[in-house]
């Protein structure tokens, strides 16, 4: 067995949103607890999630195993949430005549596992973090636990956190006529969250000092969004919504990662860990057979066809065997030298020319 954290620091786990992308992040933690012989509740010390990592959250709360939550919430439950799209009910998004494309009561239901009638300040251990948005106000609002902020959240039932965490723009209504997903705005990684809530509000009463703690963010997958030159010239309404959708989580979940980095880098241990989701990546270092499935590349908040569940889980499955889970400081984008193999995530791409002669801005330049 191995063991991740042998000098008893601190530990803190982030999980980003990512819908059914959680399957990624889960089936990582899986492979974790297999390789340890530990469940996650008990090898951390503090579980922040937003959207889909706030349901994984909740439910190692409760004393689920990754493997539990990984068949009984991603296999069986939440893809009765999400009934097959079609272009009719997207054009009737698009016209008004839907608040939503999907309805929130079957992913309630599908949350079901997650103890109705246990509130947030019923949560002993591990330490928790949700996150969500009012649109009353604008804020975001970081459910916890412990804390100076537990004394806000205590009363609150936790599936209605996770709920008000997951309630994407779109796709769900806003939980109780204000509250959205809680990766609305920068915090679909809740990574630099977690590490101000221990390092600045808890501190030393928790136990989390400087170069004592150890922080694994996980993330849902990352998918460069790379086009032809001019592409977004013929792009329609659709494109763009879609492409916002995406492009926001994984762009605002590697700017969370380098600014955790940044601001906190001497002070703990940060590891960041998100598989690049593109064919040529997938087949050279995880070793998956891609013909089988569906284009990684594609994989939406949504996406809940049995053979794409099957994709997400090989995914993170093949994942976390290759990364070493004890490496200080391991990041998705390191090289042959590092502690991954290359083509996991690359750094973001070098900055491309534009040609200014070609654009209604010629006549100003």
């Amino acid at each position: 067995m191995v063991e991740i954290n042998p000098t008893g620091k601190k530990m803190i786990l982030s999980i980003d949103g990512g819908g059914m992308r959680g399957i990624i992040p889960i089936a990582m933690l899986a492979e974790l607890e297999a390789t340890t012989g530990r469940r996650v509740q008990d090898m951390f010390d503090m579980v922040a999630g937003t959207s889909t990592g706030a349901v994984i959250t909740a439910a190692i709360a409760l004393g689920m195993s990754a493997q539990e939550i990984l068949e009984r919430i991603y296999r069986e439950a939440l893809p009765k949430a999400f009934p097959p799209r079609n272009a009719a009910l997207f054009l009737r998004y698009l016209s008004g005549g839907l608040r939503s494309l999907y309805r929130i009561e079957p992913f309630l239901e599908a949350l079901g596992p997650l103890a109705r009638g246990i509130t947030i300040g019923a949560i002993e251990k591990p330490i928790i973090l949700m996150t969500t948005k009012d649109l009353r106000n604008g804020s975001t609002y970081y459910i916890v636990n412990r804390g100076p902020g537990r004394a806000v959240f205590a009363d609150w039932p936790l599936v209605g956190a996770v709920a008000a965490s997951s309630a994407a723009p779109i796709l769900f209504p806003p939980v109780a006529g204000n509250l959205i997903d809680g990766g609305v705005g920068s915090d679909t990684n809740p990574c630099l969250a977690a590490a101000v809530e221990a390092m600045e509000y808890m501190g030393a009463e928790e136990g989390f000092l400087d170069e004592q703690v150890i922080l694994i963010s996980l993330g849902t997958g990352y998918a460069f969004n790379r086009y032809a030159d001019g592409a977004a010239d013929l792009f329609t309404l659709r494109d763009w919504v879609f492409y916002l959708l995406l492009s926001s989580l994984d762009d605002s979940a590697l700017s969370q990662a380098v600014s955790t980095r940044a601001i906190y880098g001497k002070r703990l241990d940060f590891r960041r860990l998100n598989p690049l989701l593109n064919r040529e990546s997938i087949a050279e270092h995880l070793d998956i057979d891609v013909d089988r499935y569906p284009d990684p590349a594609q994989l939406m908040l949504d996406s809940c066809m049995p053979a794409e569940i099957e994709l997400m889980e090989a995914i993170g499955r093949a994942y976390a065997r290759r990364i070493d889970w004890t490496q200080p400081g391991l990041m998705p984008w390191n090289t042959p030298g590092g502690h991954a193999k290359p083509g996991l995530l690359q750094p973001q791409p070098a900055v491309q020319p534009i040609d200014w002669s070609k654009t209604p801005f010629a006549p100003y330049c």
